[in-house]
């Protein structure tokens, strides 16, 4: 012990009263000073129990005040201080706890009380110690609550007290709240600011104390409130201090706990309070009435065990009577519940459903939030959210989101979002965020992020019967954010989260669906809510807001998230089937487009079909698409967003299902401003056919009805510009401001036939439509060349038709050139008109049907481009130029007589019209138009087998000789004379056509045509019968109508070779000869054509029977000698 504390211990201990003031004084100074020196410290610790017992002497001397009070502060100090504490001996604290309470309740001297009741509100003693001596403790406390002195600082001391015993011994101050709580929560109502101060606040601290409370308090409070504190709340309202009155009520009603359902007038008494501050004006006393209102939720809320979370035992049956008055009583108390409820929830859904200032609005959330969290998981029973979660939602959402309501509904989007998410996720948030403790599968969620009090709120995973309510408040949620006067921001948002909350939905009723214990018509009820839901977003929701972008955009983006969360082995289940009750579909209807639906094999979806959901939910995609794509607003984003969708429906197990919906759908709409719907189905659908793991489509693709599709989906470009120049001659005053070339549109004819080369070039690449049966290209032609010849009259008098209809007509023709490019190409590529492939083959008529169709289709192309002369081509285009450099290119690959004999059957006759307008060309066009003119002439040259350069040939392209022998530009007369030279030039012709004979003979007069002198061994040469055999090969003689001459044309099936002949008939077919060129000469006495010298047409009795002789006459003239006269003559 330091020198300064034995000074200061025998000051203190001294009788003389000026040395023990002296010795506190300095004491003090002491225990001050010492808090900054350890070493003084420990001293004054050890020093402490010597001193200690001259405190307690001094301080029990009610006479000297100044002694006392000195004792008391240097006691206080002693007591609080844990280094001092914590070596204080048993006896000492026993000492020092029972000198305090007697000093509190004796003395007369209000300075001493005051600090003595301070020393207890300081003490650091531990709680053994205060067990000990807790009744005394109490009373003492209790005491200076009542305050007998009047003094407030004593008050404040007390309250004090009681926080710290309450933190010290919460057991045994809770158990005894009822002796010491009234007095403090008697002030509430005082009109003492300060004392009503002190006691809310004490209150505040000791919340868990007394709140619940117990039984004891709630019958105190009963009595008080029926005496004294009832009336004096109603004289605060009367005097105008509304506020501290409803926080009085607040805490009367929390401390009546649940003794106030057996005191039900009382509390009817005391509603009358918040009744008159509900409806105030004043933003403040709105807000303390809600806080208030939160003493009734802790009074009324007792969560029942409803009947429905109750689980059925095995022996339920046999204990039915047994269990009957337990089951009578919790209805009882269910329905006392919801009643409750019920009275708690009437003010706030007033006051969310009022304009009201923002903080009350933010102040009544608050409230509700806390009563969700008091509802523990009873929140997630049917009842009680329809009462308690649905109405208030819908108040939060009842108006569009703006500046001012965007926090509030922040919040009801957040306690949706937990919700909802609940079923689908294996972690639970807390006010932090979320955090990763894992909680069973059925576990309740706890979340705190949705309300500015953080309370926790307990989820559990929602079962079906709650789908339609979610579902509802999506539907309210997107509805009320499509108002015209929300901004574009908020708008987004709530799509967003929208958009989010419905996928947890989905991935909710996914597990229900996949749950063994979900039957079929739960399966059916989860489906149809969600398609009738989705329906009314698309058709109700777009049509009442008809100019919002986004909600189409958000209506997508539902129908696809559904069709990919649920999957097509859910929504393409044959069990599952709906009735396509969609309005779309049902006006469609109204509306002719059998022409367009001819091509497909099976019925087209009609109105109230039943279909499987996904056929449903393509039905509702592709109106949105149309409705999007008529408004303008397609992006890359969405087209992205829309080829993806195709893709994964093409991508599924039925794959024959969803692409003849699509494309049935796709030409209820056959308009060039759908293009992008088209490219969007044949990018996918390129995506599968290249996709080796897409097994499906590889299975489809060899059906007949999906070929047939495919085919048409192919032309759909050419018949989405059809329409247009159709439409405008069916209506004069249609508007065509959307059909002009624009540099926009310039863009999409890139894109579409890009779109259209790779998905042809993928098709042809896996051998799509080479069946035995059909063939991809040529059948593509022919519905190509259909389509040129529907739209040839139009395009022929495209004169009476405006500039805008001419554009159309020039798009036609930029795509069907690039198409036709594209498929000789691809015809070029794949080489079916090869020798290895004709041979393997054996003269397949389908390669030859292949070559005719796509030749047909070059000559109705060739003469729309003569009739349609385009000025200003788009870029691209297949002009005569780039046409003719293929046709070469194609005409190169072609080694048959019979491929190039149909070839130059279907191009001479625009060939021809080119030929003769080589002035009117520019000179590319005329090099190319030369170069396939001289790749002709090569081609016919190397036929295999070779083609017979007679007069059947020369007769047939008569005008194309005539034309190309005398042609004014050399590149093409010269390469046709050296044709004719080393080809007719080296036969006998028999019949020269008379348009022929000035030609010929001014180029034989020149010396640059040859022509074959008639000798007998080039006559017989001419009439062999390979000759003859090979004309029957190569053309076919049909009678006109006209009895009196005949007409040749290619034969268009390949006959077989005949086997070499013996000589006998060999001399038969002689005699025949003979027999043919006696008629001959018969019949030029008939013929009065004028045609020249040679063999005549013939007619139909020539080869039945003869105008001078009989047949049995002709065939007795056998004699050679007889022939050579007869031929001389003729000659």
């Amino acid at each position: 012990m330091s020198e300064e504390i034995q000074e200061i211990h025998s000051l203190i201990y001294s009788d003389d009263k000026f040395n023990k003031s002296s010795g506190y004084s300095a004491l003090f100074q002491f225990q001050q000073h010492s808090c900054a020196n350890p070493f003084s410290l420990q001293s004054l610790a050890h020093s402490s129990q010597s001193i200690i017992s001259s405190i307690v002497s001094d301080i029990s001397n009610d006479h000297d005040e100044e002694i006392s009070t000195q004792a008391l502060k240097c006691l206080g100090f002693m007591l609080y201080h844990p280094s001092v504490v914590s070596i204080l001996r048993v006896d000492d604290a026993n000492l020092v706890l029972g000198a305090l309470p007697k000093l509190i309740t004796t003395t007369k001297l209000k300075s001493a009380c005051n600090l003595g009741v301070w020393c207890l509100s300081v003490q650091q003693l531990g709680a053994s110690f205060l067990d000990t001596h807790f009744p005394s403790l109490l009373r003492a406390i209790v005491h200076a609550l009542d305050n007998p002195m009047g003094s407030l600082s004593t008050t404040f001391e007390a309250t004090q007290a009681v926080m710290k015993l309450s933190g010290q011994l919460s057991e045994q101050m809770k158990g005894s709240s009822h002796i010491w709580a009234p007095p403090i929560y008697r002030r509430l109502i005082s009109t003492d600011k300060r004392g009503r101060d002190a006691s809310e606040r004490c209150l505040l601290k000791i919340r868990s104390t007394v709140i619940p409370p117990s039984l004891d308090l709630s019958k105190v409070i009963v009595k008080d409130m029926k005496i004294k504190l009832l009336n004096g709340m109603k004289d605060l309202l009367d005097n105008g201090m509304k506020i501290q009155a409803i926080h009085a009520w607040g805490w009367f009603v929390r401390m009546l706990g649940s003794y106030a359902s057996r005191n039900r007038h009382l509390v009817n008494d005391m509603l009358k309070i918040p009744e008159r501050t509900f409806t105030d004006l004043d933003p403040q006393i709105q807000i303390a009435t809600q806080v208030a209102w939160e003493g009734l939720i802790d009074a009324l809320v007792h969560c029942p065990t409803f009947v429905s979370e109750k689980s059925k035992s095995a022996e339920e049956n046999s204990l039915e009577k047994q269990h009957s008055l337990g089951r009578k009583k919790c209805d009882d108390q269910a329905n006392g519940f919801l009643k409750s409820i019920k009275l708690i929830m009437t003010p706030l859904i007033g006051i969310m459903s009022s304009k009201c200032d923002i903080s009350v609005h933010s102040s009544c959330l608050n409230t509700w939030c806390y009563l969700l969290h008091k509802l523990d998981i009873s929140i997630n029973e049917p009842s009680v959210i329809k009462m308690v979660l649905e109405p208030i939602l819908k108040a939060i959402f009842q108006n569009g989101p703006n500046s001012n309501s965007i926090c509030l509904w922040n919040l009801g989007l957040d306690l949706l979002s937990d919700s909802i998410s609940q079923k689908c996720m294996d972690v639970f948030y807390q006010s932090t965020g979320p955090v990763s403790h894992k909680i069973s599968e059925n576990g309740p969620s706890l979340s705190g992020k949705c309300s500015w009090k953080q309370h926790l709120i307990r989820w559990m995973p929602w079962n079906i019967n709650q789908l339609d309510f979610y579902l509802n408040m999506i539907f309210h949620l997107i509805h009320q954010a499509s108002r015209p006067t929300v901004t574009c921001d908020h708008r987004s948002h709530v799509y967003n989260t929208t958009l989010k909350l419905f996928i947890y939905i989905l991935k909710g009723v996914k597990l229900d669906v996949e749950s063994p214990s979900t039957d079929y018509d739960g399966i059916m009820q989860c489906l149809n809510s969600l398609l009738k839901f989705i329906k009314k977003v698309c058709e109700d929701l777009c049509s009442d807001v008809d100019e919002n972008y986004d909600v189409y955009c958000t209506s997508i983006q539902f129908i696809d998230a559904t069709t990919k969360e649920l999957g097509p082995s859910i929504l393409g289940s044959p069990l599952y089937k709906f009735s396509l009750d969609l309005k779309y579909i049902e006006d469609m209807q109204s509306v002719d487009h059998k022409k367009h639906l001819k091509f497909l094999g099976v019925g087209c979806i009609s109105y109230m079909d039943k279909v499987s959901p996904l056929i449903y939910l393509i039905a509702l995609y592709f109106h949105m698409m149309v409705q999007l794509t008529k408004k303008s607003h397609q992006s890359d984003h969405i087209s992205q967003g829309m080829c993806e969708y195709f893709k994964f429906i093409f991508c599924s197990s039925d794959l024959l299902e969803n692409l003849l919906t699509s494309i049935d759908l796709l030409y209820r709409h056959v308009r060039p401003i759908y293009l992008s719907i088209w490219i969007s189905l044949a990018q996918s659908l390129n995506y599968c056919v290249s996709d080796a793991n897409c097994k499906s489509l590889q299975e489809a693709l060899s059906d007949s009805t999906v070929y047939s599709s495919i085919c048409h989906l192919l032309i759909y470009p050419i018949v989405a510009h059809s329409e247009v120049p159709r439409m405008t001659l069916s209506n004069n005053s249609a508007s065509l401001d959307k059909y002009p070339v624009s540099q926009e549109r310039k863009r999409g004819f890139e894109l579409v036939i890009q779109t259209w080369k790779s998905l042809y070039g993928s098709l042809s690449a896996l051998g799509f439509g080479c069946s035995s049966a059909t063939n991809f290209s040529g059948d593509l032609c022919m519905l190509l060349s259909n389509c040129l010849d529907e739209n040839g009259g139009m395009v022929e008098s495209g004169t009476d038709l405006e500039s805008a209809c001419k554009d159309v007509d020039h798009g036609i023709l930029h795509l069907s050139g690039n198409f036709l490019i594209c498929i000789l190409e691809q015809i070029q590529t794949l080489e079916l008109v090869s020798e290895l492939d004709r041979s393997k083959f054996d003269c397949d008529s389908k390669i030859l049907c292949c070559i005719k169709n796509c030749l047909k289709f070059v000559a109705k192309y060739m003469n729309l481009l003569r009739i349609k002369m385009v000025r200003d081509p788009l870029p691209g285009f297949v002009g005569t130029s780039r046409l003719y450099s293929a046709l070469a290119c194609s005409i190169s690959c072609l080694h048959w007589k019979q491929d190039i004999l149909h070839f130059l059957e279907n191009v001479s006759c625009p060939l021809l019209q080119w030929l003769s307008n080589m002035g009117m060309q520019d000179e590319r066009t005329n090099d190319q138009l030369q170069l396939l003119w001289t790749e002709i002439l090569s081609c016919l040259r190397r036929s295999k087998p070779p083609v017979n350069f007679g007069s059947a040939l020369l007769k047939l392209h008569e005008p194309l000789f005539e034309k190309t022998l005398d042609h004014p530009y050399p590149s093409i007369s010269e390469p046709t004379i050296n044709f004719w030279n080393s080809t007719f030039g080296q036969q006998i012709i028999l019949d020269f056509p008379s348009s022929l004979l000035c030609v010929l003979d001014k180029l034989s007069r020149n010396g640059r045509l040859k022509l074959q002198k008639r000798s007998l061994p080039c006559l017989q040469k001419c009439y062999s019968h390979d000759e003859a055999n090979d004309a029957l090969e190569g053309y076919r003689v049909s009678a006109k109508h006209n009895r009196s001459s005949k007409r040749v044309e290619l034969v268009l099936d390949t006959l077989k070779e005949s086997p070499p002949l013996s000589f006998k008939k060999r001399r038969l077919e002689l005699t025949e000869h003979q027999k043919e060129v006696r008629r001959a000469q018969q019949g030029r006495e008939r013929d009065t054509g004028g045609h020249g010298p040679g063999i005549r047409t013939y007619t139909t009795a020539d080869f039945t029977q003869g105008n001078d002789e009989s047949q049995e006459s002709q065939e007795e003239i056998r004699d050679p000698e007889a022939i050579l006269q007869m031929l001389r003559k003729t000659i």
